[in-house]
């Protein structure tokens, strides 16, 4: 893990090898139990959709293809996850009675546990290892923290309005969730939340754009799954996993690397 490498020469090892999009597609096809857990987090997402629905409090719901036109999101969030039709804005919970908010917070806790359990255990399998539950945790703190610093940008008015002056601002949030893309398999794979970080900015250098092409292509991917009747199970089910598995397959190749041993 210490020293330094040439960033340059990582980028071509990377070219001589198949694409981690696509080498996780093979690991999948090999062993298909990896969809297990996150087909259980869709349908877990599916009923926290239909129990905001119905609670009196509020959760707008996710605008989909034709709704406000064509509309299209990079739905990358930084961590393997399924995406929900509704979402619950966490400051619709000041000022609540106490059973309200002991309701959203628990729905909002059990949503997060399954994404960070389903995430260790895909990730742990893939891995060979056993799935810890000190890897649960850190994993559900590191979904819980990104989370939160989406939320913030969501309510930044600006960034909402932006329009082709976006595309900075997008730049720059491409940046960050590439340089931390192997951070959750990190966690899985027992450091802690700084040392995760660390070693991801080290683990990426010199696979940049390889990890911008599948960062693209699994935000839209579950942009467009997600947009489809059932499509909170379905970006589950199929985008989550070859996330999941995509991270580990990017470890691997990082270990294969003396400087990072």
């Amino acid at each position: 893990m210490s020293g330094e490498h040439d960033p340059a020469a990582v980028s071509d090892a990377e070219r001589a090898v198949p694409h981690p999009i696509w080498a996780a597609l093979a690991r999948l096809r090999r062993d298909p139990a990896l969809f297990g857990p996150f087909l259980l987090v869709g349908i877990v997402l599916s009923l926290a959709d239909w129990l905001r629905r119905h609670d009196p409090l509020p959760a707008p719901e996710r605008a989909g293809v034709g709704t406000n036109g064509l509309d299209i999101r990079l739905e990358f969030v930084g961590y393997p996850t399924g995406i929900g039709q509704t979402m619950r804005p966490l400051e619709s919970l000041i000022g609540l009675e106490p059973g309200y908010l002991v309701w959203g917070l628990g729905l909002y806790g059990l949503v997060t546990l399954a994404v960070s359990a389903a995430g260790t255990v895909t990730m742990a399998h893939a891995m060979g290892r056993n799935v810890r539950l000190g890897a649960v945790c850190s994993l559900f703190g590191f979904v819980v923290a990104t989370d939160l610093f989406h939320r913030l940008l969501g309510s930044v008015e600006l960034l909402q309005s932006m329009g082709l002056w976006g595309i900075l601002p997008l730049a720059i949030y491409c940046y960050l969730f590439v340089r931390l893309f192997v951070a959750p398999g990190l966690l899985v794979d027992g450091r802690s939340i700084q040392a995760a970080l660390r070693g991801s900015l080290r683990r990426t250098a010199g696979r940049g754009w390889r990890l911008f092409g599948l960062v693209v292509a699994i935000g839209l991917v579950a942009w467009l799954l997600a947009s489809l009747p059932l499509g909170t199970v379905l970006s589950s089910t199929l985008v989550a996993p070859v996330h999941a598995v995509a991270i580990v397959v990017v470890l691997e190749r990082g270990r294969s690397h003396p400087p990072f041993r």
